[in-house]
Order: C-alpha cells, then structure tokens, then sequence
C-alpha cells in the first residue's frame, strides 16, 4: 500500500464521495425522460485486436462512466444489427451484396486483412450502424432526453457505390434515411469535427437542401460545391488556439444560418496530440472545450453524438470526458497511459529511501584519497550502482529481465566517459552481453533550466530474432528488449528527484521519436515542424515502414524528405510545460509546417490516409 500524504486521503475521500453521489443520482434516475442522456452500446462493438482502432474503445468508456457513476444500467440501451432495408436507403445493393469479397475489404481496410477480419469489422460495423438508426430513433421521442450518445458510429467516409478508409456503411447517412422513410421532414445539421473531412456524408446529401454538413477538418477530399455544405480546411499540424478559434467563429453562424430541428455530432478525436494516426496536436482539454461549446450552441435542441475517429489506447478518454459531463456534469480530465505512468513514477521515485539511492555497495577506503586522485562514484553524484540496482529493481526492469531469461543482470558505471556518465547493464557477471547502455549528462536548455540530456541509448536482445511482424528498425543490430518505457520512466525519476526541468535527446531515426508523440516536443519550432511535416507524409503506415522511408527519403513533388535529426524534449517541470503550449510557440510551429509541406505538395493528410487503405 503506498504512503499516502493527508491531503491525498483527504481527496481520495472527497472523490469516492463524490464518486457514491453520482451513482446514487443515476440509480434514481429510473424514468426515462429524467437522465440527462442516454447511451447506446452494444458488446459486438468490441472489434478485433489487429483493426486500427482500440478494439476496446466502447468498452473503456462505457466502464468509466460506471465506475465513476455517471450512468446507471437503465440509461444504456442495447441496440439491434442494421437490416438490409435500412443500408439500402443510402447503399447500392450490388456493393452491399459483395461486402465479402476479399477486394472489397483490402479497398476499405488496406492490404493484409483476412477473410476473419473482414467479416468480424463488417458485422462490428452493421451492428454501431444499427445503433446510430436506433439513435435517431429515440431523439425524436420525447420519452428520451435531449442527448443520445452511440458509443460508436461515424462512418463518414463511405459512399452509396462503396465504403474506404475504414468505413463500410455510411451509419448517419443510414439514420438519417431511416428518419425519411418514417414521415420526418425536419431540418437536419451534421456537425462533423473528425480530423478528416466527411466526404462520404457530403456526396450523398449534396442535392438534399433538407440536410446541411458542417466540417473542420485537415483537407478537403471531396471539393464539389453544395449549398448546404460547409467545409472549413485549416491543414496539416493545427494547434489547440487555431482549432477553438475556427470553431467559435464559424459554428454558431451555421446553426444560425440552417436552424436545424436535429443534429447529428460526430465528435471524432483523431485530433488528439497522443493519437496513433493524426498530426494535429490538439490537448485533451482543448477536445473537451470543442465538445462543451458544441453542447452549448446547439442548445434545446436534440443531437445525436456518434464516437467517429480515433486510435491507439488512449483515444477512449477524450469521449468518454465529454460523455461524463453530459451525463453528470462531471468535468474531470482523464489521465493518458503515460501520464497516469509518470505520476506512479513521481510517487515511486519518492518511496524509494534516500540512503538505498546513495549507499555504496563497498565499504570506504579512508586512505584511498591521498594515494589517488578523486574520483567520481556516484551518479550524479548522488546514485550509487546499489542505488541504481534498487531503482531498476523498484520500476520492474529486473523483474522484466528474468522473463527474458537472463537471470542475474549486472550494473557498472562508467562516470568519466568523454561524452557523459555511462550506465550499462550486462546479462550476468560472467557474460558480457550488453542489454542497455545508456551515457547522460547535464546541460542547460531555453531560459538557463536543467535539462537530462541522453547521449545515447541503447536497448537490445541479443538472444531474440526479428520477425516478419517486428523486423529491426533503423539503427538496431538486435530486437529491443520492451522495456523502453520502463527505463525513460527511470530517467524520469532521476529528473524529478534532482529536480531536472527536461529530458532531452537527438533522435537519430524517426521511430525514437514517434514513441514520444504527445510527450515531447522539439526545441525550435522549425524542428517541430519538420517532425509533423514527416508525420503527414508517413501518416497511417506501420511505424518501422514509415521510419525506414524517412531514413531512405521520401519524394514528394519535386523534393525528398530525409530525416533530420534535431534536439528533442520531454519538458517535466511546468516552466518547461509551459514553455512548449506557449501560444506563439504552437502558431509558429503551424505556419511552418503548413509552408514545409507545399514544397512537397501536400496540403493535408490525405496522401498518408490513403496510404494506410493502400499499402499498409
């Protein structure tokens, strides 16, 4: 059990009280027309593992929001598999007749996907296009309340001939249609803040002045011109400032404008700084901004949010924020895997004893000083090997180790390497296989602040053999030993014990880098902005594919793109925090990367999306 301060007692208490107050709310609410939102899932929304998309994504949600007592089981609705009929309001039955071939699925989900596959996203799809329908269904009765949350949907890039980039059936378009067939005739406005524009959506409701599409997105795929169809491009590399000015400026003046008797939100987060696919680089709070002004301005009346995009583990947060607030008011930010790891971490570098992170392993020799020169021992001079040894121990890279099969790992310093002080760990002390090497040291950064600076690091197997799922990437001679998380999180703790304000590194290939996307971020804006401009052109491939075509070069117009390598930062202190979501800082890197990436041609992410359909 860890060694909790008063005032975390204090608010660990007031959260689970706070925590049985909103479960206690939702138990009441037991008529429908009293919850301040309802939630549609289903268990056939969880997809397989090897999809894009967090296979879990629903799920994660739907568990958060119980946990934290915002909804109850009578505000979740389980909805029924789309029928044949109601896909054939928007798609051509020869496309929906021919789902199951095998082209059709490598056209929508890129090359690679097996016939298991393909089956199991069609049927995920059908079934959250069924909830959709459902959905629609229940904003029109008064029975239910003025939100109706899909935990999934918004399929916005399918056609009525065909479904790409990931999307099979077009579940809004569907709904809408359903609507139709059934007598209603009010004005419809679909909000689409995916990062890719809702292009499929567009097409199909490009003749229909009873239906209006409003967009914020990279690029505009589809440029046909519509009446009711308002496209707003901002580009490659958007920051939070730029996107919440776009929105506030040009939101209210189309619902204005439409006067839509429905909405339908597709509150895609694909934006997201940590997300797996995208190259904006919008904050988590900045999500929860957009979705709350979203709520705001559409007011009285009903809206129906689907999930729409989003990928990697952490996509499940940013929605499930938004569907806590409507649900309960509830407005707490949600932790990312890494700084939910970073927290553990400044907690663990604090349990570990002062005199286990400094005592040496032999006694001193009292005499040694007047028959040699002094010498650095100690890390830092503060951590001995012993100290270090019980750090590896505590953060579970030994333990990490075994499983590997190498048993008794042995340390030794090196303090007066020419570049540094150098850390390595070898497989035992008889056998001088290398696993880690590590050489840090001290240097100053932007505004004199203290910076870990990593000369180099090195993680390696020797005993594994690449596979055809994980080859080597750039630089590696053996496969990593999967602890890399781990031993940043050590030097993380060393920062945060000497009180260092950064983390700082040379990414010699693109891969090092991308592992830190949505914690570091590169000192000049010209650097940051080269790594989003590197980030549009390989966006969707496979991270040792995209690595391996920026080490070779990329051409791109007229131009290669080679990887360059620049200084990188972790900023760990709020000064350096700070420093990085300076607004002028993040309009600086925007303009760059906008003016960097018509020297190859693109003006979104078009090319890299389409990539991933094609290629990957």
């Amino acid at each position: 059990m860890p060694n909790l301060s008063p005032s975390d007692v204090f608010d660990a208490g007031i959260k689970s009280l706070k925590r049985f107050q909103r479960k206690l709310r939702s138990k009441l609410n037991v008529i429908p027309y009293l919850p301040q939102a309802v939630v549609l899932y289903h268990e056939g929304y969880t997809g397989i593992d090897k999809y894009i998309a967090d296979s879990s994504r629903a799920a994660k949600i739907l568990n958060y929001l119980r946990y934290e007592g915002c909804i109850d089981d009578s505000q979740i609705v389980t909805p029924k598999t789309a029928t044949i009929t109601q896909l054939s309001r928007v798609h051509d039955f020869t496309y929906l007749s021919q789902l199951n071939e095998h082209d059709i699925g490598e056209r929508i989900f890129g090359q690679g996907v097996n016939e298991d596959a393909l089956k199991a996203c069609i049927e995920q799809q059908r079934l959250m296009t069924g909830g959709t329908v459902r959905a629609a269904r229940m904003a029109l009765s008064n029975m239910y309340p003025k939100r109706i949350i899909n935990l999934g949907g918004g399929f916005h890039h399918a056609y009525p001939e065909g479904g790409y980039a990931f999307c099979v059936f077009n579940d809004v378009a569907i709904a809408i249609q359903h609507l139709r067939a059934h007598n209603y005739n009010g004005q419809i406005l679909v909000i689409d803040l995916d990062l890719h524009q809702g292009d499929g959506t567009k097409k199909i409701f490009a003749q229909d002045p009873t239906v209006a599409t409003y967009s914020i997105h990279a690029e505009n795929w589809l440029k046909d011109k519509c009446e009711n169809c308002f496209d707003v491009a901002l580009g490659p590399g958007i920051g939070d400032a730029a996107y919440l000015d776009a929105l506030r400026s040009t939101l209210p003046n189309i619902i204005h404008q439409v006067k839509p008797d429905l909405v339908f939100y597709l509150a895609g987060v694909d934006i997201a700084e940590d997300d797996e696919l995208g190259d904006w680089r919008i904050s988590h709070d900045a999500i929860f901004e957009r979705d709350k002004f979203v709520d705001k301005v559409v007011g009285k009346r009903r809206m129906i949010i689907v999930t729409a995009g989003g990928y990697g583990p952490n996509a499940w947060r940013h929605s499930a924020r938004f569907f806590g607030y409507l649900l309960s008011h509830l407005e707490n930010p949600i932790a990312s895997d890494n700084e939910r790891l970073l927290k553990a971490l400044k907690h663990l570098s604090k349990t570990l004893p002062l005199h286990e992170l400094t005592a040496d392993d032999e006694d001193d020799d009292i005499f040694s000083d007047f028959f040699h020169p002094i010498k650095r021992t100690k890390l830092f001079d503060f951590y001995s090997k012993y100290g270090v040894e019980c750090a590896l121990e505590k953060i579970g890279i030994l333990e990490h180790l075994k499983k590997l099969g190498y048993l008794s790992p042995h340390i030794e310093f090196q303090l007066d390497h020419p570049n540094g002080q150098a850390i390595r760990l070898f497989a035992d002390d008889n056998d001088q296989t290398l696993l880690i090497e590590c050489i840090i040291d001290e240097k100053k950064v932007f505004k004199n602040m203290r910076m870990l600076w990593i000369e180099w690091l090195l993680s390696q197997n020797p005993n594994a053999t690449p596979t055809q799922e994980r080859p080597l990437l750039p630089g590696q001679t053996y496969p990593g030993l999967g602890c890399l998380t781990k031993i940043i999180g050590l030097l993380f703790m060393i920062c945060d014990r000497l009180k260092f304000d950064a983390i700082g590194f040379n990414p010699a290939h693109y891969h090092v880098c991308f592992l830190a996307k949505g914690q570091g971020c590169f000192e000049t804006p010209e650097a940051e902005a080269r790594f989003r401009v590197a980030q549009t052109l390989t966006a969707g491939l496979n991270i040792q594919v995209a690595s391996q075509m920026l080490h070779n070069g990329i051409c791109a117009g007229e131009n290669t793109y080679k990887w360059q390598p620049a200084r990188m930062l972790i900023p760990i202190s709020e000064a350096a925090i700070a420093h990085f979501q300076d607004r002028n800082y993040q309009s600086e890197v925007e303009k760059l990367a906008a003016m960097e990436l018509r020297k190859y041609g693109v003006y979104g992410l078009s090319s890299g999306y389409h990539r991933k359909t094609w290629e990957a």
